[in-house]
């Protein structure tokens, strides 16, 4: 048996990397490796998303002494031969990290480090940039979520860079999405802020009186006011992974209109193509990469006519029909859960010389 050690948050909350973590818990990797995780979630009153992202020194003090402590307990496992870590690429993640890094190298293991979003939208400082070469050196992998990041680490070291996506369950990708003669209802899921395009869903809202617009996630204060009067507009709060996959089904199209600088890849536009849905996303992060000129209609960010125009374009049921058959066609082919796996397990191999004979 071959044991890979996630450092890695687990829900609650539920945010992206949280759910790839619950996702990897559950999957069944190639060759016999098997998934172990020191939890990194954010402890005390501190929140991932909203006004209460402020960083409290005590609580993060306490939160990772408990992580490095957890990481020294998985590596007494002799069966642990490689560490996962997944964060933004923000200094205090990277900082933290370059400690995991050490005291993974001084138990001779490999260490991998994944960066959850992307790159150089994050790194803005000297510093920020100097933490983050430093951590990479130290990495014998560095894996990231879009071709961005790829070319930004690629400028500070030599340090092999794999890009690799998100994954969805094969369960999870429609056999076909019901496509309806008129747009009736557009879907957002994630949380919802003014960083994910929240507000700039609300304002297109407005315009299309008779589209209901369902926003998947929990407010903050400033969306949850700006909704307010807007009667197109449903605020449904967090629901389950069931909840959603019904609210996709029932959707015509997907808005993912974030500019949210710690974007990597998202889960939830991953999903929404898996169920069919034609999707308008900002170009960011790896969102062009994903649904390309086929899949929706890629928009700037903060464009509110572009907006608007694609909610135009859609409304052709035939063009919806081909961007639905495209994403649910990608999906299968590119990020469905045993193609993406298999890169995982491939990195695992080939830095522990134990390569599969093909």
């Amino acid at each position: 048996m071959k044991k890979v050690v996630l450092l890695a948050p687990t829900p609650p909350p539920v945010g992206g990397i949280a759910a790839w973590t619950m996702r990897m818990l559950a999957a069944k990797l190639p060759d016999d490796w098997q998934v172990e995780v020191v939890d990194e979630k954010i402890i005390g009153k501190r929140e991932f998303f909203g006004s209460k992202t402020r960083l409290n020194v005590p609580s993060e003090i306490k939160r990772c002494l408990g992580i490095w402590g957890g990481l020294r307990k998985k590596l007494r496992d002799r069966d642990a031969k490689v560490v996962h870590a997944c964060i933004p690429a923000n200094t205090m993640p990277v900082l933290r990290e370059l400690v995991s890094a050490v005291i993974t190298k001084m138990k001779r293991r490999k260490f991998v480090i994944h960066f959850r979003c992307t790159v150089p939208n994050q790194v803005k400082t000297g510093s920020n940039r100097f933490a983050v070469k430093m951590l990479c050196k130290k990495a014998d992998c560095v894996m990231v979520l879009n071709r961005q990041s790829e070319e930004f680490i690629k400028t500070l070291v030599d340090t092999p860079v794999r890009v690799i996506p998100n994954f969805v369950d094969a369960k999870e990708i429609a056999a076909e999405h019901n496509i309806s003669d008129e747009i009736r209802r557009i879907l957002y899921v994630g949380g919802v802020v003014e960083t994910k395009g929240c507000l700039d869903i609300i304002e297109t809202a407005k315009c299309f009186p008779d589209i209901e617009f369902v926003m998947v996630g929990n407010p903050d204060d400033v969306c949850a006011k700006a909704a307010e009067g807007v009667q197109n507009v449903r605020l449904t709060g967090v629901k389950s992974h069931d909840e959603i996959a019904d609210e996709m089904a029932a959707a015509d199209v997907f808005f993912f209109l974030t500019y949210f600088s710690a974007e990597g890849f998202s889960n939830a536009l991953a999903e929404a193509m898996a169920a069919g849905l034609p999707c308008v996303a900002t170009d960011w992060a790896a969102n062009k990469d994903m649904i390309e000129d086929k899949g929706g209609v890629v928009v700037p960010i903060k464009d509110a006519d572009a907006v608007k125009k694609a909610v135009e374009y859609l409304k052709d049921p035939m063009i919806r029909r081909k961007c639905s058959s495209f994403n649910i066609t990608k999906v299968r082919e590119v990020y469905r859960d045993k193609v993406v796996q298999m890169q995982y397990v491939d990195c695992y191999e080939e830095l522990t010389d134990r390569r599969r004979n093909k």
